[in-house]
């Protein structure tokens, strides 16, 4: 343990304790959605539905950020994890309620790619049809004697307003489009991340940083990721074609797209990892950073957890793990079918995230290699003033090496 060749536990536990009582008790905010983000798809474009829209926004648990009037694709709208679901008002709503012959159905479209992100959504939906079909039956002129009418007046009477319920992205609640997959991603990216931790204390320890890294360039240092990459992207492929194939697996969208995406976010996680472990002399002080890396993507990349439970600035600074970015890939690409054009913005981050992270490595390569020239200057300086009696000196040693 204290020997500095394995992972200094000492230093892990502390780090574990201090960030699972503190750092999470900041960064997540309630243990229920608060301000759950849907959309509105308003077909009717009436009185009665513009109310609905306004009692929506009221409740604390909803908050309407777009309001649509003409079809649209609930699968595109919730793309980015930018809506947790989609109300779907059919035209006609008030004409129906007013009428009041057969029960008037609201849809709505949840995206299921995180289940407990739609809970509270749910109930909310509910209690607010049940609200509104309360006051609709009591508002009405002929009151109970409807009940003596045909049977869908009757019902229409009893429940005026329901909500019909539609899951978008696993509506038979398969393991492995959800769960399965996520722990696939989750176990590969954490290895894959170890041995990148890794990567910098083995070539000190082999005494290959001197020698090989800082004499070459950065291209080639922030290269040394791509085999790894290679293999990562290969091995998960390969296991979700197997299981796209056995039929366990539904991918909505194009596995092209997601090949890349696999790819960049494990040339993230070996460029993030190279940060992580800069300053480390051995592999073990490398692989102890690894809670920095991958296992806080997990809890924060939306793969169980709601996104919403956490702080908006916690979302957003959560993209700096390269898991993070993965999850979010395979939201919009497998589960989602979201294809073409309407992933550039996605690659594009992704994209200059990497940007980011090889910049940051440039600059720390450059300051070792300045330093490390410094150092041999200063070496040759000091070599020069010791004297050589026996072989005249430094001047007789270049002499005597031009000789041969």
């Amino acid at each position: 343990m204290m020997s500095g060749h394995f992972v200094p536990y000492q230093k892990l536990a502390i780090l574990v304790a201090l960030i699972t009582s503190f750092a999470f008790s900041i960064a997540l905010s309630h243990d229920v959605v608060l301000e759950a983000p849907v959309a509105v798809v308003d077909l009717d474009q009436s009185r009665w539905s513009a109310e609905l829209v306004e009692k929506l926004n009221a409740s604390p648990n909803l908050s309407v950020r777009a309001v649509v009037h003409s079809p649209s694709d609930p699968r595109a709208m919730t793309r980015g994890d930018r809506f947790v679901g989609v109300v779907y008002i059919p035209k006609g709503a008030e004409a129906r309620m007013l009428r009041g012959d057969r029960t008037l159905t609201i849809g709505y479209f949840a995206d299921d790619s995180n289940t407990a992100q739609n809970g509270e959504v749910s109930s909310v939906l509910n209690e607010i049809a049940a609200e509104l079909g309360a006051e609709q039956a009591v508002s009405r002129a002929d009151g109970v004697s409807s009940l003596g009418k045909n049977t869908n007046e009757t019902g229409a009477m009893m429940s005026p307003l329901r909500v019909g319920f539609r899951y978008l992205t696993n509506p038979t609640g398969q393991a492995a489009t959800a769960t399965v997959v996520s722990f696939l991603l989750f176990f590969s990216m954490m290895y894959h991340g170890l041995v990148s931790l890794m990567l910098v204390g083995r070539l000190r320890v082999t005494r290959s940083w001197d020698a090989e890294v800082l004499t070459g360039s950065v291209f080639g240092f922030l290269a040394r990721a791509v085999p790894y990459a290679f293999i990562f992207t290969s091995v998960v492929t390969v296991a979700l074609a197997v299981m796209i194939l056995l039929g366990q697996l539904r991918f909505a969208g194009n596995i092209l797209l997601f090949i890349p995406a696999l790819f960049l976010c494990a040339l993230g996680n070996t460029w993030l990892a190279y940060l992580l472990s800069w300053g480390t002399t051995n592999p073990g002080q490398g692989a102890g950073r690894m809670i920095f890396l991958v296992p806080s993507g997990f809890i924060l990349g939306g793969a169980t957890m709601a996104t919403g439970f956490m702080h908006g600035w916690v979302h957003d600074i959560s993209f700096g793990i390269p898991l993070v970015w993965l999850f979010n890939f395979w939201r919009d690409q497998g589960l989602r079918g979201i294809d073409g054009q309407a992933t550039l913005p996605l690659f594009g981050g992704a994209i200059l995230w990497l940007i980011f992270l090889g910049s940051l490595n440039a600059i720390r390569f450059w300051r070792d290699e300045a330093r490390r020239r410094k150092e041999l200057r200063q070496y040759w300086h000091d070599l020069q003033g010791v004297p050589n009696r026996e072989a005249g000196g430094p001047a007789a040693v270049q002499k005597a090496a031009a000789s041969q």
